[in-house]
């Protein structure tokens, strides 16, 4: 039955570290108001939840954390940025009383399975081989009934699952093992009763002892959550041992060697080595310093401890997020598993009715009949045995979930990794994907005499720094660089994300836009630019450079920029693998066809494979057109077999990409992309190594193979044995030794696609290659799925 290991639902909340705080205002004019209330909405919710303006009263009201932003300093930015005088009346920080629960210490209990045989089969087996001596005959005919020690000893567990099962009126392999056993016993077949309940429960710790690595990557996944953290109190200072998922979001933790960082977040003091396997798969630690982003249940690898300010909460951690998405995946059964599954519901019974006439009718031609017919039929009960069937497909999803999770690519369940493998189109997002988004601003040239350079750096850096597109911190970098910040005096409101062409906003009253072409020809704008400056924008175009521009008010086009991004090192490798497998390949880019056509090129792209100039909805229009069959159609692995038909994968890492991420019949999101992205999509190849994605493709299409080789086999040995069961050659011991065999060589067959422990080698992009027996060089990592247990 089921059985609590722990329940999540006693953990302790996150402490709410949010404060009320009011401040009064000298009176001001209801346009300051509005700059008030404007710069109020910009302030991210982790510092400001809400605030509350009552102008007649001149009075404010703002609840925030004061971990990371306190009323002086609000107060202050308030005066500076707004220019309206703001006093503090009431710090809630100062009443706040910080109450944090202690850390039990208490680790979450799990059950601990022996890797030896239990004693009830050891002896259950030994007492049926001295009952097989009875076969010798003469004085050694009477060990036969030693078959029934044998059965005594094994046959109550068995019959206690199949008790369970026919309470909820189902038929199980326990099911048909206990009537076949007493069937045998009836008979006075001792020896085979033996057999029966021997070898089955052999069976299944044998089933055991093959799926026990998967089982443990499954019961690691509880230990990749961080249980407790140093906090530094935010009163006292002291630290203090708090349960993680106590820890709110801008406390100071303390990571001590070998500990593990117990929220997102980044370090404020010290550097460290950070092991990342859990997240990345990656064997190789990142050395972490000042300001780096560090991920809740990574581990301090490093010699000395780092300080740590929490970005988010325990429960939206990096591995929260992780354990959630592989709960997903556990629950995700794909169609040829449920195709296995409904043929065995209708082959059982169809079987057991067959075997239940054959031990029944014919006792009405006479003794001698009915007993041969009722051997028979006890046979035909232990080859309707669907054990071998079931766990064909389920097997060889877990190694292959298992394996992809160990090389940081999570995948959302079986029906997704068997989709992979018939991947016959891949489109790729440009930036972020085939190249790094990692862009430096390499040209900005002003337009006209209306705004100086160190004005319009000032525009562009505070426009910017609310995008989320790879090349945005390109360009405040890109301003900080020439020393120059964003004035206080300047504030902005209605700041919008244009899908496919750039962002606008009101900055102190006068229409800001920075984008592409696109945009400024929709406004307009472009045709007026001057033929110098077209010409110019033609030539950095033609050394692969993202061309952007920004208007100011009713000054038109008032600069133009070129920021440029490097390819990824192994994204040529990975498209020439994907060629040399038949699958055709794609590059899909808002960017200019210039700009397209030379990164296009240097990842070996031909011209028509390249598709520039293009917003959202025609990116989801070309994933949608080259589906010929709707996306949702049945992907078992008999369609696999007959049918020609190529799936569609899409690739990509940004906001822009989730429409046609949701289109494709497989979307591979990369980890460091945005969240939506990850969301969308049914891989996620942690590091954004595009190695791994190729990796995974190969993987789906040996699973494929996998399940046809067990599911063809199963069926084979069980019409075989059928077939020398009708013939009356086939004893009850044969029919059970072949089902237990069959059983245990899918299971193997299948658990082979496991990376070896011994094995260590990785290739240049950090995901592993599978040799031919599909076998991996890796350990430790995510973990996978559970596998179905007969």
């Amino acid at each position: 039955g089921a059985r609590v290991e722990y329940d999540f639902s006693n953990d302790t909340g996150t402490v709410s570290s949010f404060v009320t705080s009011t401040f009064s205002f000298e009176s001001t004019t209801p346009s300051s108001l509005e700059k008030l209330k404007s710069y109020l909405e910009i302030i991210p919710e982790d510092k400001v939840e809400q605030f509350n303006i009552e102008g007649a009263a001149n009075h404010l009201t703002i609840v925030h954390n004061p971990l990371v932003i306190s009323a002086i300093t609000l107060s202050n930015e308030i005066s500076q940025k707004v220019g309206i005088e703001a006093e503090v009346l009431s710090d809630g920080n100062e009443g706040k009383v910080w109450e944090f629960p202690e850390a039990n210490g208490k680790e979450v209990l799990k059950e601990k399975q022996s890797r030896w045989m239990r004693p009830t089969v050891i002896f259950s087996g030994f007492f049926w081989i001295i009952s097989m001596l009875s076969l010798i005959g003469g004085n050694w005919e009477y060990l036969k009934y030693v078959g029934l020690i044998s059965v005594a000893f094994g046959l109550p567990p068995i019959a206690i699952k199949a008790c369970r099962t026919l309470r909820r009126f189902q038929f199980d392999a326990n099911c048909l093992m206990m009537f076949a056993t007493l069937g045998a016993v009836a008979l006075q077949e001792f020896n085979e009763a033996a057999a029966i309940a021997f070898l089955f429960s052999l069976s299944e710790w044998l089933e055991f002892r093959a799926t026990n690595r998967a089982r443990k990557a499954l019961s690691a996944i509880v230990d990749l959550r961080p249980e407790q953290a140093n906090l530094i109190h935010p009163q006292t200072k002291k630290m203090i041992v708090v349960p993680a998922t106590a820890v709110p979001v801008g406390a100071m933790v303390c990571v001590r060697c070998g500990d593990k960082i117990p929220c997102d977040g980044i370090v404020v003091e010290g550097s460290a080595v950070v092991d990342e396997s859990s997240l990345t798969g990656e064997s190789r630690p990142v050395q972490k310093h000042l300001n780096d982003e560090v991920s809740g249940g990574t581990v301090n690898a490093g010699n000395s401890q780092i300080m740590v300010q929490t970005t988010r909460s325990s429960e939206d951690s990096a591995v929260s997020r992780l354990i959630r998405l592989v709960e997903e995946a556990q629950a995700n059964r794909s169609d040829t598993e449920k195709l296995v599954d409904s043929f065995a519901r209708v082959y059982t019974p169809v079987i057991v009715f067959a075997a239940l006439c054959m031990c029944t009718i014919p006792w009405g031609w006479g003794r001698e009949i009915g007993r041969q017919w009722t051997e028979m039929g006890l046979v035909l009960v232990v080859i309707a045995c669907p054990c071998s069937l079931i766990i064909s497909t389920p097997v060889a999803y877990v190694a292959g979930l298992a394996a992809t999770a160990q090389n940081g690519i999570l995948i959302k369940g079986g029906a997704h990794l068997e989709a992979l493998g018939n991947i016959g189109k891949v489109y790729f997002d440009k930036t972020g994907t085939l190249t790094e988004g990692q862009f430096k601003l390499l040209h900005l040239e002003i337009v006209g005499q209306a705004y100086s350079r160190k004005q319009i750096l000032e525009y562009l850096a505070l426009m910017e720094e609310r995008a989320s597109h790879p090349l945005a911190q390109a360009l405040v970098d890109g301003a900080k660089a020439e020393g120059v910040a964003i004035p206080k005096s300047f504030w902005v409101k209605d700041h919008t994300f244009l899908p496919g062409e750039g962002i606008s906003g009101v900055v102190n009253g006068l229409q800001v836009f920075a984008g592409n072409e696109r945009l400024f020809t929709r406004l307009g704008h472009y045709e007026s630019l001057p033929s110098p400056e077209k010409k110019m924008v033609s030539g950095w175009e033609s050394t692969g450079g993202t061309i952007g521009f920004m208007s100011i008010g009713d000054h038109g086009i008032v600069c133009l920029y070129c920021v440029a991004d490097a390819i990824r090192p192994e994204s040529k490798q990975v498209l020439d693998e994907f060629h040399s497998m038949g699958i055709e390949v794609s590059m899909l880019t808002g960017d200019k066809r210039d700009a397209a056509c030379v990164i296009g090129k240097q990842v070996g792209l031909n011209d028509e494979h390249i598709k520039s100039e293009l917003l959202p909805d025609e990116k989801l229009a070309i994933v949608s057109e080259a589906q010929v069959e709707p996306s949702n159609q049945s992907r078992c692995f008999l369609n696999n077999i007959f049918s020609k038909r190529k799936l569609v994968l899409m690739c990509g890492d940004g906001v822009n990409d989730a429409p046609s991420l949701a289109a494709a019949d497989v979307s591979v999101a990369m980890g460091a992309g945005a969240a939506l992205a990850m969301e969308t999509a049914d891989v996620t190849l942690m590091d954004s190594n595009l190695t791994k994605l190729s990796y995974s493709i190969k993987m789906g299409k040996r699973v494929i193979r996998k399940i046809i080789q067990n599911v063809i086999f199963s069926l084979v040995i069980k019409f075989l044995v059928l077939g020398f069961a009708l013939a009356d050659r086939a004893s009850l011991w044969a029919a059970i030794a072949s089902d237990v065999g069959a059983m245990i060589l899918v299971t193997l067959n299948g658990m082979s696609l496991l990376p070896l422990k011994s094995s260590q080698g990785r290739n240049a992009g950090g995901a592993e290659t599978p040799n031919e027996g599909g076998e991996t060089a890796s350990e430790g990592g995510v973990p996978a799925m559970i596998v179905s247990s007969v």
